[in-house]
């Protein structure tokens, strides 16, 4: 219980520096973690060494490199709580000894319990109708202020405890030792500190919420609440399209080591949470690897769903920095479980770009986007409905690189594969379009358009690719034109880039032609794109 006399002589200053070195122990935790992954485990991993005894090593490392990730997260909440716990005291304490000071000028005395008391009585109090009334005045005054007084106190009170609940949460469960269920642990930690900090899930913007209201919106809160939104909320602040990739990708990485931790504790399993867990492990590997990796090709988990076939959507290279940008849209019968081969495939179309423009090309992103439930090898292919629900997904997360992206607006270009393309066309015949400068098509089995002029963008950055044995595009066992007219037919109006690959799915062979042509048109190179008919834009 705070006391009166606590709260008036509380040096609440301290409860600020400490909140500081919290903080500075926050940055040393995630220094620590960086030169895990640096100097620790990237060269060994790097290095080619293979066996037991390197498998416990990397488990260890990985154990370790969690263990300060997991203690900087920590660090950076409590000094949060310590500095909410100092503003909320300090303004209680403000108060207090603002009523105090009205008590010595109304000549009221405060004692140490916090009880309000009039001065002595003197003669003319008694004797007199004036010294009765200011007499009858004075003791009305301590009776105001012993109220006052006494809900400050119970405010300092609530705080206290407040505050106790909240510090009370920020501690590993299990000291000593690195569960992956600490994960889940940290997030619904998060949500009791946040809540009784205030920093409610209710003011989260939906999804689907304009990408520049969300940008606004983030950029409207503190540093402290937006590590609170990531910690406490992290599926919903990783879906918003207009939030910074970086806090993105963080909000997703947690959302998924947590999505882990539950399933590993499970207490009914069955085939779905062995295959949901079998699809989450590879992904977390995945982007674990690129940390040692070049910075230029580092990943961004920039969505994760893993209910039903699940869907993510990863970023080789960041977007928010990058001069040019590209969304490759994967067709039919991609799933989370096969999203390794995706990542693959735009590091391909990153790598390419990347050698075509040289250091001048102001960086490059690629992000494999399975943000939309693909068809299977059913009859669901040949239907639009797949491609009709994914459009506005689609449309919104383009909508969302322009949003978040840092400075002037990069050169943007959409990638469809198969179906993929089936849903950028969907995309790019509603409403306003998408917001794209280029769009790509590589075994196209239609767009549901008839011609490229039907995608309201000029047709010459309209680029269509076809192998020759690829039968969605005219090879042996030709089934072409499923959604309307084949892109790479002259009368559909688009440049047939030159694809020299061979088959449905080989249009990224590193060193081809296809996956050259695909390089150059990202970075905007349209008068070196190797064309079979068409016009290039100059």
């Amino acid at each position: 219980m705070v006391g009166y006399v606590d709260l008036r002589d509380a040096r609440l200053g301290a409860v600020t520096e400490a909140a500081h070195a919290w903080r500075l122990l926050a940055r040393r935790s995630g220094e620590l973690e960086r030169q895990v992954v640096t100097e620790l485990t990237g060269p060994l991993r790097t290095s080619g060494w293979s066996g037991d005894a390197a498998s416990a090593l990397f488990t260890r490392l990985d154990q370790l490199d969690d263990e300060f990730e997991l203690a900087a997260l920590l660090h950076r909440m409590a000094a949060i709580v310590l500095d909410n716990a100092a503003e909320r005291l300090r303004d209680v304490q403000q108060r207090l000894h603002a009523a105090i000071d009205a008590c010595d000028l109304l000549g009221l005395q405060v004692t140490d319990d916090g009880r309000v008391v009039p001065p002595p009585a003197q003669d003319w109090h008694i004797h007199l109708d004036d010294g009765r009334t200011e007499r009858a005045l004075q003791y009305q005054n301590a009776e105001i202020y012993t109220e006052l007084i006494g809900k400050l106190l119970s405010e300092a009170d609530d705080a206290d405890a407040d505050i106790k609940r909240a510090l009370g949460k920020l501690e590993p469960s299990q000291r000593g030792s690195m569960d992956t269920f600490e994960w889940k642990n940290a997030i619904l930690d998060a949500q009791e500190v946040a809540d009784l900090l205030g920093v409610t899930e209710s003011a989260i913007p939906e999804s689907g919420t304009d990408p520049e209201s969300v940008r606004t919106w983030w950029a409207g809160l503190t540093e402290d609440q937006r590590l609170l939104y990531l910690t406490a909320h992290p599926d919903r602040l990783g879906a918003l399209d207009g939030l910074p990739t970086a806090d993105r990708d963080e909000a997703n990485r947690l959302a998924l080591r947590a999505q882990i931790g539950e399933l590993g504790r499970a207490p009914e399993w069955g085939p779905q949470e062995r295959r949901e867990l079998d699809r989450l492990l590879p992904l977390l590997d995945k982007l674990e690897a690129a940390e040692y990796g070049p910075p230029g090709q580092a990943l961004f988990l920039l969505g994760l769903d893993n209910a039903n076939d699940g869907k993510a959507i990863v970023a080789v290279g960041n977007p928010d920095t990058a001069a040019h940008t590209a969304v490759l849209v994967p067709g039919t019968g991609t799933e989370l479980d096969n999203m390794r081969g995706q990542i693959d495939r735009a590091a391909e179309v990153q790598r390419a770009a990347e050698q075509l423009g040289g250091p001048t090309a102001g960086g490059v992103s690629v992000i494999a986007w399975l943000g939309y439930d693909a068809p299977g090898f059913d009859s669901s292919a040949v239907g639009t409905g797949h491609a009709e629900a994914g459009a506005p997904a689609l449309d919104s997360f383009v909508n969302g690189l322009h949003a978040a992206h840092a400075g002037e607006s990069n050169h943007t270009t959409v990638i469809g594969h198969s179906y993929g393309s089936v849903v950028v066309g969907e995309a790019a015949s509603r409403g306003n379009g998408l917001a794209v400068d280029d769009i790509i098509t590589a075994g196209s089995p239609g767009m549901s358009v008839g011609t490229a002029g039907d995608l309201m963008i000029d047709p010459r950055h309209v680029w269509a690719g076809g192998a020759a044995d690829d039968p969605m595009t005219g090879g042996p066992g030709s089934i072409p034109g499923i959604h309307d007219n084949e892109p790479t037919s002259q009368d559909f109006g688009a440049n047939r880039y030159h694809a020299d690959t061979s088959g449905h799915s080989g249009y990224w062979t590193p060193g081809s032609e296809s996956l050259k042509n695909q390089g150059r048109i990202v970075l905007g190179l349209y008068d070196q794109v190797s064309l079979d008919h068409g016009q290039a834009p100059r």
